[in-house]
């Protein structure tokens, strides 16, 4: 055996699945689909040949002509899932398997017609980072087994289907009242960027490479919003070099879509709460951008090293925002990153194994350990390395590094003998042993100060000693201003201080909801009683975990808000993606 992911079942030395012909047929009324994948072997094989599964219902397995081979699903791992194990015939080029999802998916979210904004039609997304690819399709679900692919999805003719791969070719189905859509991944992507959406989906093209598809209620707000999407492209090529996937298409979801965005090739799947209506929460398509370079083509080869993916995009978002808005705006960007990330590192505790870069997750649910760290600190170690070496030296680096490791998965360890031969006696300069492999946060991490900053977390700080913002400036403050300011004060204020900032900034109906959520984190909090009902609707409205989480865990540690978590969470958490939920509940159960 040769197992190196230690979240797959794959072990590359039984052959290697090169690419996928897949067919789906989506069933809205028993929340399954019913699928046929053939996998095309990179060399012919023989033997056994595992799988990852989650839940799935294998009901055959074939060779090349057809014939019954034989096939052996283990009993399920609580993390992992279920290792689908077939048995290949000697010279075997390729096989198929035969299966069914279950409603339970852990990578699926079906919609009821009432939970998307037409109200009319039942939607469908799949999410299947980190390790979710398998409850929907059997797969070598490891990111060092990229693939390319195939794939006809059969939906109700009402709908539409959007994918990850090249724009889709509608064709008439063999079903009364369904329609087929056919579509190609011509470039190999690993399992987690496998990507699908099923519902009343429009299009706007918003440049020669892009267009931007959701419901058609939320178009004129998403295509306003993301106006700039092309200038961001060009920005990112000046950076990393020329974009590979043709198009960078994008998907602006549901609300209970559990991330601010997925970085999926050719269709990236963005939260609704980024439509602040003032273009202040863009700089996530700016990251999602960014990983069609770091991650997508360049990825990491295990969760281990997830840092690899994060880090260098989270440094590639906030150069390209430099490039956009001026080194004050990364500034603040990189402080409130900080910010979070010290947030996350003191809720794992000093030394523990999730602050290093490197981690061993192995026998852990990567959801539960899903945290800033990769995110910040990696971007902080990059941010050192183009400090260290100089901007020119680092763009030329960075760019010989993508080049150098396209379309394949990597470690940490061969990251750090690509640096150590590009950039000899730098790792050591920086102290990159103590930044990869120890844990917390090194003392020689950058930080990025401006005017701005330091007048905004001085009056923070000096909020105790009754400094108050002149209303008629703070009014003016900029999104970022804000974020800035109330993640720099105290954590709990009276009910009076918290009376005075509702008052005259009138933060309840904030419509930023990066402002709101870190506004309501110190309302519980402070036990501000004005703030509770609206902490409920929006978390009524909302299914991205990076608010859920704190405002749910803020609630639940609040003696006086405890019920008051019980009775939201149960109100919504069938809106809730699968994986919001599952993590809630751990929240919860704390």
């Amino acid at each position: 055996m040769s197992h190196s992911d230690p979240h797959s079942y794959t072990d590359l030395s039984q052959g290697r699945v090169q690419s996928m012909d897949i067919d789906l047929a989506v069933n809205f009324s028993d929340r399954t689909i019913n699928g046929n994948a053939v996998f095309h072997l990179a060399a012919a094989a023989g033997g056994p040949l595992d799988l990852d599964t989650r839940d799935l219902n294998i009901v055959s397995a074939q060779d090349a002509s057809g014939k019954a081979i034989g096939f052996e699903l283990a009993e399920a791992d609580e993390v992992i899932g279920s290792r689908l194990r077939v048995s290949l015939p000697q010279g075997a080029e390729k096989f198929s398997v035969q299966f069914i999802t279950s409603p339970e998916a852990s990578a699926l979210q079906w919609l009821e017609p009432a939970q998307t904004a037409g109200g009319k039609h039942p939607y469908l997304f799949s999410q299947c980072q980190a390790i979710h690819a398998r409850s929907v399709m059997p797969c070598q679900d490891s990111p060092l087994a990229r693939f390319t692919f195939n794939c006809s999805m059969t939906v109700p003719e009402e709908l539409t289907v959007v994918m990850a791969a090249a724009p889709g070719e509608k064709s008439a189905s063999e079903q009364s009242g369904m329609t087929t859509y056919n579509f190609a991944m011509p470039q190999s992507i690993p399992p987690y960027l496998f990507a699908f959406a099923v519902g009343n989906i429009t299009a706007k093209e918003l440049g020669p490479r892009s267009t931007c598809y959701t419901e058609p209620e939320m178009m004129e707000k998403s295509a306003w919003e993301f106006a700039e999407v092309d200038r961001m492209l060009l920005a990112a090529e000046e950076i990393f070099g020329p974009y590979l996937w043709d198009r960078f298409d994008f998907l602006v979801m549901p609300p209970s879509f559990p991330y601010g965005g997925m970085e999926n090739p050719r269709l990236t799947f963005l939260t609704p709460t980024l439509l602040a209506g003032d273009r202040s929460l863009v700089n996530v398509l700016a990251h999602e951008l960014a990983h069609s370079w770091t991650g997508n083509l360049v990825t990491n080869a295990s969760i281990n090293d997830f840092w690899l993916n994060e880090g260098f995009t989270v440094w590639a978002e906030r150069r390209i925002l430099e490039n956009m808005e001026g080194l004050e705006a990364k500034s603040l960007s990189a402080a409130i990153g900080r910010n979070g990330l010290m947030e996350a590192m003191n809720s794992f505790g000093k030394g523990s194994e999730l602050t290093k870069l490197e981690i061993n997750g192995e026998g852990k649910d990567p959801d539960e350990f899903y945290s800033l760290v990769p995110y910040e600190k990696g971007f902080l170690f990059v941010a050192l390395l183009e400090e260290t070496v100089g901007r020119e030296k680092m763009d030329v680096f960075v760019k010989k590094y993508i080049e150098h490791f396209a379309f394949t998965s990597l470690t940490t360890a061969q990251f750090e003998e690509f640096l150590n031969a590009e950039l000899p006696g730098v790792a050591e300069q920086m102290g990159a042993e103590e930044w990869i492999h120890q844990p917390d946060l090194p003392a020689n991490a950058p930080v990025f100060a401006s005017a701005r900053l330091e007048m905004l977390e001085g009056l923070a700080r000096t909020w105790s000693d009754g400094a108050r913002p002149e209303v008629a400036d703070a009014a003016k403050w900029t999104p970022e201003d804000w974020q800035i300011f109330l993640q720099a004060l105290p954590g709990k204020l009276t009910t009076e201080d918290c009376a005075w900032l509702n008052d005259n900034f009138k933060l309840n109906e904030q419509g930023n909801s990066e402002i709101l959520c870190n506004w309501l984190q110190i309302a519980i909090n402070s036990s501000f009683e004005p703030a509770y009902d609206r902490a409920a609707s929006f978390l009524g409205e909302v299914g991205r975990m990076k608010y859920l989480k704190p405002l749910f865990n803020a609630l639940h540690c609040n003696a006086n808000t405890r019920d008051l978590a019980a009775k939201v969470f149960a109100k919504n958490a069938d809106s809730y993606h699968p994986i919001a939920r599952g993590g809630l509940e751990r929240v919860l159960a704390g």
